[in-house]
């Protein structure tokens, strides 16, 4: 079932249309929103193709002179650790060609303490749970550490209902193009 979801989604996101329009307002959102301002730590990912563009978060929040950690894959089992970056230019190619801190560079983020973490997925559902690429490796990090979490999602992404296994973790906001969805509450803001 999950595989299919992530088919269907995959061919989607490669056919969305204004995207980059789309992910300056999902961004947008994210830097106006109080979880940003509160925040001393961003821990975000360096996006994909075709995932939704995060590198206006990065290069905003190191402007604000905030702490930005990307993760590092540390095993093939699903285990990840968050690294500062100082620059763009701190990052390589690493595990599943996705772009990552150069750990011989980056120091490992030890303390989470006013942290918010950016989780990627293909598509989340009203709950928080995510359809992700099934390998674990941010359900087992938010399993570990306890800090606020936003998924982010085009609107018409977002799925009413997904399959969710035991070891599945919801996020506690999702951020669209025109609106904020608080998962703990299940309240809405925005349009």
């Amino acid at each position: 079932m999950k595989s299919e979801l992530r088919k269907k989604f995959k061919e989607l996101r490669e056919n969305i249309i204004d995207k980059e329009e789309k992910d300056s307002l999902i961004c947008s959102n994210i830097l106006n929103s109080i979880l940003y301002k509160n925040s001393n730590l961003i821990l975000c990912y360096s996006s994909l193709d075709g995932e939704i563009s995060t590198e206006i978060i990065i290069k905003k929040a190191l402007k604000d002179k905030k702490k930005v950690a990307l993760p590092v894959c540390d095993d093939l089992n699903g285990n990840m650790s968050f690294y500062h970056i100082n620059s763009l230019n701190d990052i390589k190619v690493g595990a599943f060609g996705i772009e990552e801190p150069d750990i011989s560079k980056c120091i490992k983020v030890t303390n989470f303490c006013k942290a918010v973490c950016i989780v990627p997925a293909y598509t989340f559902d009203y709950n928080g749970y995510r359809l992700g690429y099934g390998k674990g490796y941010y359900d087992r990090f938010l399993e570990k550490i306890t800090l606020n979490s936003i998924g982010l999602c085009y609107n018409d992404f977002l799925s009413s209902r997904l399959p969710i296994d035991k070891y599945d973790k919801k996020v506690d906001y999702i951020f669209t193009e025109d609106r904020i969805i608080d998962t703990e509450r299940g309240t809405q803001y925005g349009r």
